[in-house]
C-alpha cells in the first residue's frame, strides 16, 4: 500500500498552509510551525536529534516564499528566513497536521 501524497497546496490565509491529499484528508498547519519543524541537519542534531533552533527565534511573519516537489516522498520550501535545506516527507507533513481530526487523534493517543 502506497503512502498518501499531496493533490493540492493552498495558502489558507496568512499564516496558514493547506494540503489536501489524495486519500481525502485536508490538513492544516501553521506556517511557523512548519518551519520550526524543519528536519535538516541545520535545523536538528543528526547524533542526538536535539532541537538546535532556539526557542522563539523563528519569526511569527514567517512565510514560504516557494515550495517544490522533491521526487514523490517529499516537499522543500523556500522559506522567508532563507531557510531552503529542510526535506519534509509525505509522512511528516501527516505527522504534523494540525486540523481538528489529527489533534483529537494526538490526544487520545
Amino acid at each position: 500500500m502506497s503512502l498518501p501524497a499531496p493533490k493540492n497546496i493552498k495558502q489558507v490565509d496568512e499564516s496558514t498552509l493547506g494540503i489536501s491529499w489524495n486519500d481525502g484528508h485536508d490538513s492544516v498547519y501553521s506556517v511557523k510551525h512548519l518551519r520550526e519543524s524543519c528536519p535538516c541537519a541545520n535545523c536538528i542534531d543528526e547524533w542526538s536529534g536535539e532541537k538546535l533552533i532556539a526557542p522563539g527565534s523563528i519569526p511569527q511573519e514567517i512565510r514560504p516564499r516557494n515550495l517544490k516537489a522533491v521526487g514523490l516522498y517529499a516537499i522543500q520550501f523556500d522559506w522567508s528566513d532563507g531557510h531552503n535545506t529542510g526535506f519534509y516527507t509525505h509522512e511528516l507533513l501527516r505527522q504534523l497536521c494540525e486540523c481538528e481530526a489529527c489533534k483529537n487523534k494526538k490526544a487520545v493517543s
